[in-house]
């Protein structure tokens, strides 16, 4: 039999079904279904009040709420509210892949429950991996669940007992403290991380965090996150511990080291935008001891540079023009003072993009600027610079672009506090540009078919591979600019007199999706240039014979899929046969997730490092992994990372030690950390894995 009765219709379908039209009372009996929206249950017995929508079931219940499960002998629940109880039960609550079960159970609202002498866990099967089981769980969707007397079990063995918890449910953002993580340094002794999580409103939160690093002491920090909107949003983090161990290994001492991080960015009515970042340490050492406080951004200009930038800008974009004004502030990592280092302070600048010239043949730009070079100690200036340039394209039998250009620049400075007294007042340069380019393009198509591993691997119907040879002329008189002072390469511009000749390689796919092709893909681009000078040679020989070719350089950009990708740019000596500089970095993945990662950076008797990362999974869950950064300039070890890490279903846990060695210039010391993380789904995790273990 079938019924439906009211707005909001109810179905029941059962072999027997019995109804007392006094009291609006239905009894069904066997292979019971009742249906209203999303809720569905089955049972061998039902009996529902459609006065009160009160519904009583027992025998095999089953009901399904949208993609979330229980499984009871008994339940009773009102239709029109979804509250009620249910007893020796089972639920599976899909979006976080939870699986509770007791007693008792009772809805308490549209995401919570209440559950008493029973166990909860996000591992499938019947003998999960691990579990809680508790006295009672008061647990809600939107973001934790309270636990009384829970006992933490691994494979059915109780080891964990805690009178009450809280846990986070991460369907959304919730208050609560976040697991600890434990570590241990062979120079500083044990370590033990904790954080509390205080979810402050729905468009910001804060963690404060609370370390013991050992003979260091305690280190204290806090992070605080917002988004008000989707274009406002950035954080801030602040620092502070009170070190014991800071000096070297003969004379240490206490001293109070904080750093404070910062990221912004904004729109503004009529699209203009801000953006920020503000990185500060209290010492030089700071970035080496405490890297893992910086930024991404921070932590690479500190590596490389020996520098913290701080800037701020803003500043709106139209269809052919762009106006920026901003602010740069640079922390020198190199000396005790910064007073000598020179800053922007401010920066302006004023850009009209290639436009039609009054609607001529001719096009137009513009590249102006105003900055003001500021600094404690040593010569301060204001500069502006002006380079308007006319440009006029033309297609030769349509085959050939020729493209002329001439421009010229007015630079004028206001100088003060220069040390010798010469270079104060006012000062100023013209100079002009001119060049020109001529280009074709060569290319040609080849079906799919024709590459069919390759073009199927990458999903590929038509492969387009195109060659772009380019020749032009570059001019730039001599100037006397010798008593200007020097902040960049805008104050020292070379005569120049050049022949540019080069090519760009691309390798173009064209994806087919569903049978439907769609629109092209770039996977590779190679560009290769080279520079020969009709005026002074590029630099001298031993003998003092000038070199007229400059260094080739080249550009590679490839990405085949997510699990194929390079870059990397070298510049080449023609008369030493030597390269002068080489980056590069090669990313390889399969589909078992196994990575390799390499990066190599040279520069010509400086630089050569050499970063290695790699995992590899051995058995079905269990990976491998590794990093090594070699110095190979100063033929010395930077830093080793090694560990293990097992993937399960509900869980991950892994190893990861840590062995940095003493670097030649002090910077880094040498120690040996080792460090243990855990992951239970749905519950959060106790450590933090390395970087390119998240590849």
């Amino acid at each position: 039999m079938k019924i439906t009765e009211g707005e909001e219709a109810v179905d029941i379908e059962a072999d027997e079904l019995i109804y007392e039209q006094e009291s609006k009372l239905y009894h069904a009996h066997g292979q019971v279904e009742v249906t209203r929206g999303d809720f569905s249950l089955k049972a061998d017995h039902v009996q529902l009040h459609m006065a009160t929508k009160d519904l009583t079931a027992w025998g095999n219940v089953t009901l399904r709420e949208g993609e979330d499960v229980v499984e009871c002998e008994r339940l009773e629940v009102n239709l029109n509210t979804r509250l009620g109880k249910i007893y020796n039960a089972k639920l599976f609550l899909k979006e976080q892949n939870f699986h509770i079960t007791g007693q008792e159970a009772e809805k308490l609202g549209e995401n919570r429950y209440r559950v008493r002498e029973g166990s909860f866990t996000t591992c499938d099967g019947d003998r999960p991996p691990w579990k809680f089981t508790v006295k009672e769980l008061d647990v809600t969707l939107e973001g934790h669940g309270m636990v009384k007397a829970p006992i933490f079990h691994i494979e059915g063995v109780p080891v964990l007992y805690f009178p009450v918890a809280l846990f986070p449910v991460k369907r959304e953002r919730q208050t609560g403290l976040l697991l600890p993580e434990v570590g241990y340094s062979d120079r500083y002794g044990p370590e033990i991380k904790t954080a509390f999580y205080w979810a402050m409103a729905k468009d910001m939160d804060a963690t404060f965090y609370l370390s013991y690093l050992g003979e260091r002491g305690f280190k204290e920090g806090l992070e605080y996150r917002y988004a008000f909107t989707e274009d406002t949003k950035g954080q801030a983090n602040f620092y502070f511990i009170n070190d014991r161990e800071f000096g070297d290994d003969q004379e240490k001492y206490d001293r109070p080291r904080y750093a404070f991080f910062s990221q912004h960015q904004q729109m503004f009515p009529y699209d203009f935008y801000l953006k920020g970042d503000f990185n500060y340490v209290s010492d030089n050492r700071y970035v080496v001891d405490f890297d893992e406080d910086l930024p991404e951004k921070a932590k690479i200009d500190s590596r490389s540079l020996r520098q913290l930038r701080s800037n701020l800008f803003g500043g709106k974009n139209w269809d052919g023009f762009s106006f920026l004004a901003a602010g740069t502030y640079f922390d020198n990592l190199t000396v005790t003072s910064n007073d000598a280092t020179v800053q922007k302070l401010p920066e302006l600048r004023f850009l009209a993009h290639p436009q039609s010239f009054f609607h001529t043949p001719f096009f137009y730009d513009l590249n102006s600027s105003y900055l003001h070079f500021y600094r404690d100690q040593g010569t301060t200036a204001h500069r502006w610079d002006f380079l308007p340039r006319i440009s006029y394209p033309v297609r030769l039998l349509d085959v050939l672009k020729l493209e002329s250009t001439v421009g010229g620049r007015e630079t004028l400075y206001r100088t003060y506090n220069d040390p010798t007294g010469q270079r104060n007042g006012w000062e100023s340069r013209e100079t002009m540009e001119a060049g020109v380019d001529l280009s074709t393009e060569f290319y040609r198509v080849y079906e799919g078919s024709n590459f069919s591993k390759v073009s199927s691997l990458f999903n590929v119907a038509k492969w387009m591979h195109t060659i772009e040879p380019k020749v032009g002329y570059r001019y730039s008189p001599r100037v006397g600019q010798e008593d200007l002072p020097i902040f960049d390469d805008v104050d020292r511009i070379p005569y120049t007199s050049q022949i540019v000749y080069g090519l760009t390689q691309r390798l173009v796919g064209k994806p087919l999706k569903e049978g439907v092709e769609s629109g092209p893909y770039e996977h590779a681009k190679l560009n290769i240039f080279q520079s020969y000078s009709l005026g002074d040679p590029f630099e001298r020989d031993s003998r003092g014979r000038g070199r007229y070719f400059s260094n080739i350089r080249a550009e590679l950009w490839w990405n085949f899929s997510p699990l194929i990708s390079a870059r990397g740019d070298a510049e080449f000596n023609p008369y030493d046969g030597e390269f002068g500089g080489i980056n590069g970095l090669l990313l390889l993945k399969d589909l078992r997730n196994d990575l390799l990662q390499i990066q190599y950076r040279y520069t010509r008797d400086n630089v050569e490092t050499i970063n290695l990362d790699a995992r590899i999974k051995t058995i079905s869950s269990l990976y491998l992994f590794g990093s090594y950064r070699y110095n190979l300039f100063e033929k010395t070890r930077v830093e080793s990372v090694y560990g293990l890490e097992y993937q399960a279903q509900c869980w991950s846990a892994g190893l990861v030690v840590e062995d940095k060695k003493e670097s030649p210039d002090g910077t880094q010391r040498k120690e040996l950390t080792i460090n243990f993380y855990v992951n239970l789904l749905g519950f959060g995790s106790v450590g933090h894995k390395p970087s390119f273990m998240r590849l």
